[in-house]
């Protein structure tokens, strides 16, 4: 009688190679090396690494930060270049289930966000109430943060016109007395948000 490893041996082994393997995937993430910043398409990634497509030039040894959303950071090393593309080692090892899922946690305060580019740029923003040129403090695909005197208040809707971008409806989330933040109806697409980041040469905050 043939005497070979049990069937679970074979199958916590076929994990174990699976897990060291890097899994294709389309993650938009910020890339942030020293004052610079970039929207990065994450190709593939494993708990330990990513290759990542963006617009920054590196060199083997650059460290840098990814951010995939505020609650999802991790720091790296570039260890190989390509065309367009970089090879990363993690700081540290990371969840890759974690990173993939959509699910975000739920005893968090404050509900996790898209990443934000810092700045320094100015919005036209028309509504029922008012128009106004206020400044722009970040934006994301999803939104952004603005810097003005403004009497508008939260819920109402805006048409903004960030300069460099094609205008786009919005609605108000939050209002103080140092400005507004806002939320974009149809997300920014990314090639053409990756181009005006491009453009701009924005400074980013530093990473937390």
């Amino acid at each position: 009688m043939f005497q070979g490893k049990p069937p679970i041996a074979a199958s916590k082994t076929a994990e174990r190679r699976t897990a060291k393997r890097h899994m294709s995937v389309f993650l938009l993430a910020k890339v942030t090396a020293g004052d610079r910043q970039s929207l990065g398409r994450v190709l593939n990634l494993s708990h330990s690494g990513a290759k990542i497509e963006t617009r920054l030039a590196f060199t083997p040894g650059d460290p840098l930060f990814l951010e995939i959303r505020s609650d999802l950071k991790v720091a790296g090393t570039v260890r190989w270049v390509g065309d367009k593309s970089i090879g990363i080692l993690f700081d540290k090892e990371i969840d890759v289930g974690r990173f993939l899922s959509r699910e975000q946690p739920k005893l968090r305060r404050e509900k996790p966000r898209a990443p934000r580019y810092v700045c320094d740029t100015d919005a036209s923003i028309s509504a029922e109430t008012e128009k106004s040129v206020l400044k722009v403090r970040d934006v994301s695909l999803s939104g952004a943060g603005l810097i003005g005197e403004t009497t508008l208040n939260p819920g109402e809707d805006v048409l903004v016109t960030i300069l460099g971008l094609e205008p786009r409806r919005a609605k108000v989330m939050w209002s103080n007395a140092q400005g507004i933040g806002i939320t974009f109806l149809k997300p920014l697409d990314f090639r053409d948000f990756d181009q005006w980041l491009d453009e701009q040469k924005a400074r980013p905050r530093e990473p937390k």
